[in-house]
């Protein structure tokens, strides 16, 4: 584990591999943590760069009125690859992750090479689209997170987020040690919820991202995250589309190898 300073932040990062640049951006209510299988079928082949985002993992806690935004995570991250890497740099990521991904490539498209977003949590794009019915979906998921935590029922808000991404039943089938962590990040989980709802991209900025961009999404995901991937596949210039097989939303913990084989895939093109 490494750390540097951001404004008067101590942010923390885990690298490991040899090869080309690899930013992985972690999802919401996670952490770097959450590649760690990834990254064991990634690293023989790239040097990955694994940040906790402000206020998760071991990273410190933003410092302000307000929680820290998509853009302000970006430009730490930004940051990060000034100090660590020699050049453009490909970067992977995940849904919370992938939003702040988009941020980075339209304030930095300089300091990029190729991406991939699975299932980014750029749910605004439903309503642009004409998707205001699917856009309820997940307004109504993060909403009602949101009120159970503020009002105090802490396990209700993550029964209903668990069980919404993986199954009803799946916080009962939780380990007391995993429910507690869950539980641990509440407030963590609120603010990126926050944050999700208020990210500014627009279908005309995902038209500007030039890069080369794979597009992945598990075949067995929620509505709304399924229609976000096909819109950014019909919105960007050079994007792909891949469908994992049998995976739902949380695929770099559940389906890590090929996850990593798509990753490969696609990074590989431009090596080759």
């Amino acid at each position: 584990m490494a750390s540097f300073q951001y404004n008067n932040l101590s942010v923390n990062f885990v690298t490991q591999g040899v090869g080309p640049a690899v930013i992985l951006l972690h999802a919401g209510g996670s952490s770097s943590a959450q590649w760690r299988k990834t990254a064991a079928a990634l690293e023989e082949s790239f040097r990955l760069i694994m940040p906790d985002f402000i206020g998760y993992g071991r990273t410190d806690n933003w410092i302000g009125p307000e929680p820290p935004s998509h853009d302000d995570q970006a430009n730490m991250i930004a940051a990060l690859v000034e100090q660590e890497c020699d050049g453009p740099i490909h970067i992977v990521a995940h849904s919370f992750g992938g939003a702040v991904a988009a941020r980075f490539v339209l304030s930095r498209p300089d300091l990029l090479r190729r991406l991939v977003l699975i299932e980014p949590v750029l749910t605004p794009l439903l309503n642009f689209a004409g998707r205001q019915d699917v856009f309820a979906e997940y307004r109504n998921l993060a909403e009602t997170f949101i009120d159970n935590a503020r009002s105090g029922r802490e396990v209700s808000a993550w029964r209903y987020f668990i069980d919404y991404r993986n199954g009803a039943g799946s916080w009962d089938n939780l380990s007391d040690e995993a429910r507690e962590r869950f539980l641990a990040g509440t407030n963590q989980v609120v603010e990126t919820y926050l944050a999700n709802l208020a990210n500014p991209t627009t279908l005309e900025d995902c038209r500007t991202i030039g890069a080369p961009t794979l597009i992945v999404c598990g075949e067995k995901t929620t509505e709304p995250d399924r229609i976000v991937t096909e819109i950014l596949y019909r919105e960007l210039p050079n994007g792909r589309y891949h469908m994992l097989p049998g995976a739902e939303h949380m695929s770099p913990l559940t389906h890590p190898d090929i996850v990593a084989a798509a990753v490969r895939g696609h990074l590989k093109d431009e090596e080759d």
